[in-house]
């Protein structure tokens, strides 16, 4: 039950954040997903179920308190995300500091890009596909130099407060 409070802390933490501090170090209107990087970190850690859920959770937050798009898209994006990171997080090396890194660029660079293409596909105007392009690289390069601030931290309070202390299974 702790775990959960902790992660649920974390989550409005990430949103509170981006929402009042991340519109100020925006770069040409384009600023970091942070609750993007927490899934990441989640499913990293944690695996699958575990990025399923904070990142279903964490989509529902960002539809409902930050972008004007439908209800439902960025949980869509966010749960695909942590589903696929989750997947992968059997092949990599434990020790291994790239592959993080790596992930963190990658899920920013596709996690923007299927948002965009989603919102595109809903009928969204406001998306061109050169903004789609500048955003998706942005939020790439923004999300890989925080990622290893946010995966330490995620990584601290995953070890801190492990799953099978929760009752759940990976």
């Amino acid at each position: 039950m702790l775990r959960v409070v902790v992660i649920g802390l974390l989550l409005v933490t990430a949103i509170l954040l981006q929402t009042s501090l991340f519109p100020f170090i925006a770069l040409g209107g384009v600023r970091p997903d942070l609750l993007l990087l927490v899934v990441v970190g989640v499913a990293l850690s944690d695996g699958v179920m575990s990025g399923l859920r904070v990142g279903f959770t964490a989509g529902v937050m960002t539809d409902l308190l930050v972008d004007q798009a439908p209800v439902g898209l960025a949980a869509l994006v966010f749960t695909g995300v942590g589903y696929t990171i989750g997947l992968a997080r059997p092949y990599l090396a434990p020790g291994s500091l790239t592959a993080p890194i790596l992930l963190a660029f990658l899920s920013g660079l596709l996690g923007t890009a299927g948002y965009g293409v989603l919102s595109l596909l809903l009928g969204d105007e406001r998306v061109t596909g050169a903004m789609l392009l500048h955003a998706s690289a942005s939020v790439a390069i923004y999300n890989t130099l925080l990622a290893p601030i946010v995966f330490g931290l995620v990584r601290r309070l995953s070890d801190r407060f492990p799953l099978e202390a929760a009752g759940v299974l990976r």
